[in-house]
């Protein structure tokens, strides 16, 4: 038996990709190992979405490589993104990768290894010229979140074709999983004890357009519902165009699904809005923000804007900043536009300064931090269900979960630091003190 180092970079979706990676290795026969010395296979599922990202896969496989001299290594795979960016040369260009898999087809994972390992014609490469997600139906994965929580992918690739974005060109067009599909893979989540699932994919509003059957949002947020257990169910990446009622129905009417959105916005200046082709203009924003506060009034929200893109100016940037200030949402992530050559915004360059993009993404970091600095000294006293993770990431003193309102690895915590918990596990806590990210509370 081979033994396989497995590494993620990137998003919460290359991780979903990741563990059904390592289900197949698994079934084919292969072992892991969590140290990458000791593995004779290293797989690298990488990412390619910004050039800053690209950089770091390819800084990350060239370190790994020394390893064919200083370890057992054997073969190296570049897998996902960054071997679909660059299918035709990445080989060329780096030698010491063996073999890419691409972001379509990661059960063919130990199959590119035995080809590899058999010297077979054309073994290198398993990159389909068209995605088509086979292994999206039944996912047979291996959890590698901490327990109790899981991502649960409801669809691949997208189709708004934003002018900033590459995953088309990445992930292909929009691709729906069955719903029946989705809650057999929650109910066995369920079953062997995972309290929080996060339903997510490029475009999760949209979710069903594709099938043709009369799936939509709404139907699986429904059929989600009725199965039995005590869980949480989280939506992340709504597009907000096509959120409808029977979603924020849904939402609202749920016992499972909490009151809990990431809807991306990405600006809010109309001039800026069309020339990311995002179809979606201020006062449309502004409608949806209101029907939602007014069907889910405990909503919280969290969004994320692009500073810096290149036709943005310095009175929309301002009209940008004022927006955020105005307290709508709970959580905001600031991305600095970054000039990409797979994206249809190139035709504009890259005229805003590096440093004006920093500047402009810690303003508005800032302006948000004073919102959310409110929201939570407004929760002290307050008794909220704490989803228990475990022990802190920093400190062994105390321990760490989360509420309704914070999604995990994006938003901040509660840090319990009086009473006795069980990791895993829903807790009632009171907030004793407030920080700009992370509540502090004990439990009762």
């Amino acid at each position: 038996m081979k033994s396989v180092y497995l590494e993620t970079l990137g998003c919460a979706k290359n991780r979903v990709d990741s563990e059904i990676m390592l289900a197949a290795l698994e079934r084919g026969g292969y072992r892991f190992t969590a140290d990458p010395a000791q593995a004779q296979v290293i797989v690298v599922n990488t990412c390619a979405f910004l050039t800053s990202a690209t950089q770091e896969s390819i800084d990350r496989l060239l370190e790994l490589s020394d390893l064919k001299a200083n370890g057992r290594l054997e073969k190296l795979v570049s897998a996902g993104c960054l071997s679909e960016r660059y299918r035709a040369t990445l080989l060329e260009e780096l030698p010491e990768v063996d073999g890419l898999l691409g972001s379509s087809n990661f059960h063919e994972i130990p199959a590119l290894l035995d080809d590899l390992y058999a010297g077979r014609d054309g073994a290198q490469a398993r990159l389909l010229p068209k995605p088509h997600y086979a292994h999206y139906e039944g996912q047979e994965r291996i959890q590698t979140t901490p327990a109790p929580y899981v991502y649960v992918k409801v669809a691949e690739g997208c189709s708004n074709m934003c002018s900033f974005c590459n995953i088309p060109s990445l992930r292909g067009y929009f691709s729906s999983r069955g719903v029946e599909a989705i809650v057999a893979e929650v109910r066995g989540h369920v079953a062997r004890g995972i309290k929080e699932i996060n339903l997510i994919s490029q475009d999760t509003s949209s979710y069903g357009v594709d099938l043709k059957d009369g799936s939509d949002l709404e139907r699986l947020l429904r059929a989600l519902d009725r199965v039995d257990g005590e869980f949480w169910v989280r939506l992340f990446y709504a597009y907000p165009n096509t959120f409808g009622e029977g979603a924020i129905a849904a939402l609202a009417g749920s016992r499972h699904v909490v009151p809990y959105l990431d809807m991306p916005f990405q600006h809010i200046a109309d001039g800026v809005l069309k020339d990311m082709n995002r179809r979606i203009t201020e006062r449309q924003i502004r409608a949806k923000l209101e029907r939602l506060r007014a069907a889910l009034p405990a909503l919280a929200l969290r969004t994320t804007f692009i500073v810096g893109f290149p036709t943005e100016s310095e009175d929309d940037f301002a009209r940008l900043k004022a927006f955020v200030a105005e307290g709508w949402f709970d959580h905001v992530g600031v991305f600095a536009y970054s000039h990409e050559d797979n994206i249809q915004a190139k035709k504009f360059g890259d005229p805003v300064p590096a440093r004006v993009k920093r500047l402009r993404r810690k303003a508005l970091l800032a302006a948000q931090q004073r919102v959310s600095a409110r929201r939570n000294a407004a929760r002290v006293g307050q008794v909220l269900d704490v989803l228990v993770e475990g022990p802190s990431a920093e400190t062994d003193l105390l321990l760490q979960g989360r509420a309704a309102f914070q999604g995990p690895e994006v938003d901040g915590l509660v840090l319990i630091n009086e009473g006795t918990t069980t990791a895993g596990a829903f807790h009632r806590v009171e907030i004793t003190e407030a920080h700009v990210y992370d509540l502090v509370g004990r439990v009762v």
